[in-house]
Parts: structure tokens; C-alpha cells; sequence
């Protein structure tokens, strides 16, 4: 019962922005010593067809049916899923882990739908604006950068609406690339219309600059094409470093500043006043 503790104990203690698969590796890593392998199913939204989601590193779940068992992901009177276990520990303390881990997860998918933008699946600018707000207050220097995707009314009137999403749907795909190239921690979101916005955890206006020119390259290299036209995108960048007694409201309209000197002097470029 200890080690049911103690991984219910390190599930409480993931931080903000989490995520689903992010709360199942966790699972994944703080539960070796009592469960082997495992496969986590979810339903398809208004079926009950089950899709696989996630297969831990070690596939014995998979390879070795021999110990497994199946116990339902139910939470706030809905099945939303099933887990799949190699384990040969018992099975009412199995019970008790995945009971709790079905709260967990089912509290995130429902997070998810009221953070997330529908059209991107980024966190929302209710999300952000929250997320920015609560570090207002805290002694700690950091960044943001607002991203707007250049003469992007241009796609919506010439070819139609479904390729100005088709825009933004790869335009995050290629954010999310570059993110992975920029070693400081990120939030990714959809701001409004074509413009998102991120958080760095970065104190400086070079090392700022560095991380928004890898997006901004990133985003001119990227193909957008379809089977019906040819397509690229460009992006201007503008960035601001958080100020000691700067409010949230001076540190978005600096960033701000930055992005309409970015556009205004020439787009697809990356400006810090």
C-alpha cells in the first residue's frame, strides 16, 4: 500500500500545463516497481469503440498476456476508457491506483475542452491570460512572445476558409517543431484569429531573440501545400522580457509594440524593443 501512496502522491504533484499523456508517463515512471507493462484505451467520442492511446516502454502487456487484466477508466459516472496491466501484484490494490488514476485523467480531458482551442488543440487565451496572471505577482523574470501569421486574410480570400485552417492547423505543427529545438520550457497558445502566443521561461532579450528566430525559421521553411495549390507562410514576431513591477497588461502591450514594429518595418521578422 505504501507505493500506492507514493505514486498517488507524485500524481498530485504535476505541475502546470500537464496533459494527458504527461499524467500517464508520470503513472508510467512512478509505477515500475508494480506494474509491469501497460496499454491505455480511450472510447471514441459518442462510441463505444476504444482506441489505443498510449503503450508503455516495455511492451510485455502486448507480448505476454499470461498476468494481464483490464480495469475500466470510470470517473463522475462515465467509462471513458480502459487500461490493460501486466502485473502480478493484487488485484484490489491495482484497483485502488487505477480508480484514482481515472480521476485524474478524466479531470484533464475535461480541462482540455474548456483550455484548449477547438480548430488547434493549443491551450486557449482564456488558458494563457490565466497562466500569465498567476505568475504576475511571483518574483521570477520571463518572456512571451505574440506570433502573427503575415497577410493571413490573403489564404481565407483566395482560397476559402478550409485552407486558412488548414494554415493555422500546420502553422502549429511547425511551432511545436521548433519548440522542440529550444531548450527552455514553453506554453504554446492560440491567442485569437491567426496570432498565438507563447511563454518562455528566458530572462534575456538574446536568448529570446535566438528562440524567435528558430520559430520564425522554422514557420518560412515549413511546405503548406495541399493537393491543390502550393502554399507557404511567414510569421512576425514580437517579444518582450518581463520587467521587475510591470503589470500584465504593460508586459502584453510591449510585446505587442514589438510585433506591430516587426510588421510595419517589412514581416517575417523577429523584433524586441
Amino acid at each position: 500500500m505504501n507505493d500506492i501512496i507514493k505514486i498517488i502522491n507524485t500524481l498530485n504533484k504535476i505541475p502546470e500545463p500537464f496533459s494527458v499523456d504527461g499524467i500517464i508517463k508520470t503513472f508510467e515512471a512512478s509505477s515500475k516497481k508494480i506494474i509491469k507493462s501497460f496499454a491505455v484505451y480511450f472510447y471514441k467520442e459518442g462510441s463505444k469503440e476504444a482506441s489505443l492511446w498510449y503503450i508503455s516502454e516495455n511492451k510485455s502487456v502486448i507480448d505476454k498476456k499470461d498476468n494481464n487484466k483490464k480495469y475500466t477508466l470510470f470517473a463522475r459516472g462515465n467509462k471513458f476508457g480502459f487500461i490493460i496491466i501486466n502485473s502480478d501484484k493484487d488485484d484490489e490494490i491495482i484497483s485502488i491506483l487505477i480508480n484514482y488514476l481515472s480521476i485524474i485523467l478524466y479531470s484533464e480531458k475535461l480541462s482540455f475542452l474548456a483550455n484548449r482551442d477547438k480548430l488547434t488543440g493549443l491551450y486557449n487565451r482564456g488558458y494563457i491570460l490565466k497562466y500569465l496572471y498567476e505568475k504576475e505577482n511571483l518574483d521570477e523574470t520571463y518572456s512571451i512572445v505574440i506570433i502573427d501569421l503575415d497577410k493571413f486574410k490573403h489564404y481565407n480570400d483566395t482560397y476559402g476558409h478550409n485552407i486558412g485552417d488548414h494554415i493555422l492547423k500546420n502553422a502549429c505543427k511547425a511551432m511545436k517543431e521548433a519548440l522542440k529545438k529550444i531548450s527552455f520550457k514553453s506554453v504554446l497558445a492560440r491567442y485569437g484569429g491567426e496570432e498565438f502566443i507563447i511563454y518562455f521561461d528566458i530572462d534575456n532579450k538574446k536568448d529570446l531573440y535566438d528562440s524567435m528566430e528558430i520559430i520564425r525559421n522554422q514557420l518560412s521553411e515549413t511546405d503548406f501545400s495541399t493537393d491543390q495549390y502550393s502554399l507557404k507562410a511567414t510569421a512576425s514576431l514580437g517579444g518582450a522580457v518581463k520587467e521587475y513591477n510591470m503589470n500584465l497588461s504593460e508586459f502584453i502591450n510591449k510585446a505587442d509594440k514589438s510585433l506591430y514594429n516587426a510588421k510595419e518595418t517589412g514581416r517575417n521578422k523577429s523584433v524586441i524593443l
